[in-house]
């Protein structure tokens, strides 16, 4: 007989709750608490010591991010599945840094849930799901895009040059500017991209590189 993972419920909904606790126990996960706000959640885990907490974010007075936080710090081994409405960026970031071991949308198939539970039970595996994880992946891929946008056309143009190699009286000559000016727009290149040497502007055109022929790839 297979033992049932326990699971405590965080949501404010009750017909939500009453939905996932059928759903769950067709898998043999078995909702031992339903609470409806985060201050329950610290007050009953201690009793209840279930293998996971599914969390809503959204809740009664304190919300479930500060919870997932709490409720790590007095219990490090709980293992927090956030599972929410909200797809913004920000609050999967925190999640994840206030401890949180997954992040699945309610709009996500409920196989998504199932799965997560399973790799943070089973093999204590951090899950995002894939529309999660594709919306972070797409946030850093303009982010990294942006890096490069901030330089003028005559920076783009040195940090080019730089990355090539070429030195200052070089860069001054097939530009046809002052080599002061080579050394001035240097000086805005490494501050707007936060470098501090020819290494640090090397990776970031690596990176950049790597960035679209990915995206080109993509788009065949």
């Amino acid at each position: 007989m297979i033992t049932p993972i326990t699971a405590l419920l965080v949501d404010d909904h009750t017909a939500v709750r009453e939905g996932y606790c059928l759903l769950l126990a067709q898998f043999d996960i078995k909702v031992i608490g339903e609470v409806d706000s985060g201050e329950q959640a610290l007050q009953n885990y201690p009793q209840l010591n279930p293998d996971i907490v599914i969390m809503d974010l959204s809740l009664k007075g304190m919300n479930g991010l500060d919870c997932t936080a709490r409720l790590i710090q007095r219990h490090p081994d709980a293992k927090v599945i956030v599972f929410s409405m909200h797809d913004n960026t920000n609050f999967v970031t925190r999640a994840i840094q206030n401890g949180a071991m997954a992040y699945v949308l309610k709009s996500d198939p409920s196989s998504v849930l199932i799965e997560a539970i399973k790799q943070v039970y089973y093999q204590s595996k951090r899950y995002l799901s894939n529309s999660v994880a594709h919306a972070l992946a797409m946030e850093k891929v303009q982010a990294s895009n942006d890096k490069l946008s901030c330089l003028s056309d005559r920076e783009h143009a040195i940090f080019l040059l730089l990355i090539e190699g070429t030195s200052r009286s070089e860069i001054a000559a097939t530009l046809s500017i002052a080599s002061g000016t080579v050394s001035n727009n240097k000086a805005n290149i490494m501050r707007k991209l936060h470098a501090t040497s020819l290494v640090d502007l090397i990776a970031i055109s690596l990176e950049d590189n790597a960035l679209k022929q990915n995206q080109l790839g993509n788009n065949n």
